[in-house]
């Protein structure tokens, strides 16, 4: 009968390493996974949200904005930045039905505060998207959609309250190619949410996409590519 030799000390320290580096790369890939999983889905409810808050905006003929807050507890118990859209009330009491008047659409208690911390101030908010800690969306804050026309103004959290009946004005507010953009802390290349300025439809796209980076001048997306350069 042959002699069975067990491992020595120094083999079972060898295995265990090996071992451990194993597990390692394991669970780094599949944290890389789960961030990358969250920042995709963030990216495309922002983008449906956005496209929701237009057809609202043109619906309702009231103001529709985005509001991005930080450390928002949700049902999961954490605390989160989030990011949703709030349609606001216009007139002159926050009690009474819709007066909708220029000077007073969004009303004018509701401009230097959100619906989170004043309700009364909207008829309506759309759902919380938690954003990824690898994730800034702080662009997306004061993106308003228009009562009635839905056109976008960027960073306005007042909705051009009072400049509604002027076209220069809302043309000058509208965002460009680049004005809103999704960074993220991980590997991944930036996102740009593309609003078009006179109907405030909407599409995001990626700036390692192949119509970003392509030579190819019949496949490149030429605004796409200038937005991406963008800081």
């Amino acid at each position: 009968m042959k002699n069975m030799r067990g491992m020595t000390l120094l083999e079972v320290l060898t295995a265990v390493a090996v071992l451990g580096v194993l597990v390692t790369l394991a669970v780094t890939g599949m944290r890389g996974n789960i961030s990358t999983q969250r920042e995709n889905t963030a990216t495309r409810e922002l983008w449906s949200s956005a496209l929701r808050a237009r057809q609202l905006a043109i619906s309702t003929n009231q103001p529709v904005r985005f509001v991005v807050d930080s450390n928002v507890t949700l049902p999961d118990g954490l605390q989160h930045t989030v990011a949703r859209w709030e349609r606001l009330k216009c007139g002159t009491d926050l009690n009474t039905p819709d007066e909708w008047t220029v000077d007073n659409c969004p009303n004018p208690a509701c401009l230097a505060t959100t619906c989170r911390s004043t309700p009364a101030c909207c008829s309506e908010t759309g759902p919380d998207i938690a954003i990824p800690a690898t994730m800034n969306a702080a662009n997306m804050h004061g993106l308003c959609f228009l009562p009635g026309s839905g056109r976008p103004a960027f960073n306005s959290m007042n909705c051009l309250q009072g400049l509604l009946s002027q076209p220069a004005q809302i043309a000058a507010a509208a965002p460009v190619d680049s004005s809103i953009q999704f960074r993220f802390t991980s590997k991944r290349a930036k996102s740009v949410l593309m609003v078009e300025p006179l109907t405030g439809l909407s599409s995001v796209m990626d700036c390692d996409s192949l119509a970003a980076t392509t030579t190819d001048v019949s496949r490149k997306d030429v605004r796409l590519a200038a937005a991406c350069l963008v800081p």
